[in-house]
């Protein structure tokens, strides 16, 4: 048996007319009974019986109609889900992403990425930059969201999403806080708190540049690895550091976040969605798609 003859007995099971379940099929009445008759000899039974009053199922015909329908409903659902799949409509979607994301694009794009592709199981894991390009590169993520610019060597296609700009965290108590028209070599003197270069080699490089721009070198005491972490160890008395803006939409006791009079001289940064251009992953279309509308 196959589904076209399935169709056609579960057709003419539901009308019991040959010439109407000939109509509803679109084709003709002599076809529709050889299509029947070849179905009854593969299983060996009769489905249906004929006679002056009309057309009836018999008791083998009318246990095989249930199973029929669902036959046939699978099969709708096996062409539905590939199809879906395919044009990136359902599916599953594992998307890497840098913890200052989580401040204010990560929210939104969870909530309106759920509600327009309800059917996309969206997976999100925390990592770092660089080990985000090294994973979608990889195919363990389908996307990544991270920090550019990237300076590591890639092939993957890289998106600018959101601008964002460096600005400068110091301890609630040091004069340099309350400073008006603050400049980054202001900082010139104070012991820095930097970016980790081996865990995050783009936005330490950065740091140092944007110092070595304004005319000195940092004083670097110590390293972290996440910006949260940077701010703590300020708020700790540790020292001054330079962090994305969007750090500061979190607030953190102890600390003060000052914009730097002199910030269109440092270097531009903000944040990229990384895709794998030899591996594309329809899913991620819609993503990149729908980022680019949430934001500014």
């Amino acid at each position: 048996m196959d589904l076209r003859q399935l169709r056609h007995f579960v057709t003419l099971a539901r009308t019991l007319n040959y010439r109407q379940a000939a109509e509803q099929l679109h084709m003709s009445q002599p076809p529709l009974s050889q299509s029947i008759r070849r179905l009854e000899d593969s299983l060996g039974v009769q489905l249906f019986q004929r006679d002056r009053r009309g057309t009836a199922l018999t008791e083998a015909g009318l246990a095989a109609l249930e199973s029929a329908e669902q036959a046939l409903h699978h099969a709708r659902q096996v062409q539905e889900v590939s199809q879906a799949t395919a044009s990136g409509e359902r599916g599953r979607l594992h998307m890497g992403f840098i913890g200052s994301a989580t401040f204010s694009l990560i929210p939104r794009l969870v909530q309106a990425f759920r509600a327009q592709y309800p059917l996309i199981d969206l997976v999100l894991t925390e990592s770092t930059t660089r080990e985000i390009c090294m994973q979608v590169a990889s195919g363990e993520f389908d996307a990544g969201l991270l920090r550019y610019p990237v300076t590591q060597a890639t092939e993957l296609a890289i998106t600018p999403i959101e601008k964002d700009e460096l600005v400068a965290v110091l301890p609630e108590g040091n004069p340099l806080a309350r400073q008006p028209g603050l400049r980054l070599r202001d900082l010139a003197s104070q012991p820095f708190i930097n970016y980790r270069p081996g865990e995050v080699p783009g936005l330490h490089a950065l740091v140092v540049l944007a110092c070595q721009q304004a005319g000195f070198m940092p004083q670097v005491k110590q390293h972290a690895v996440q910006a949260q972490t940077l701010v703590s160890l300020v708020g700790a008395g540790l020292g001054v550091a330079l962090v994305p803006a969007v750090v500061a939409k979190a607030g953190a006791p102890g600390v003060v976040f000052r914009h730097l009079a002199d910030a269109e001289n440092l270097p531009a940064i903000g944040l990229a969605l990384a895709l794998n251009q030899r591996q594309p992953v329809a899913t991620a279309r819609h993503l990149l798609a729908l980022l680019q509308r949430l934001a500014p």
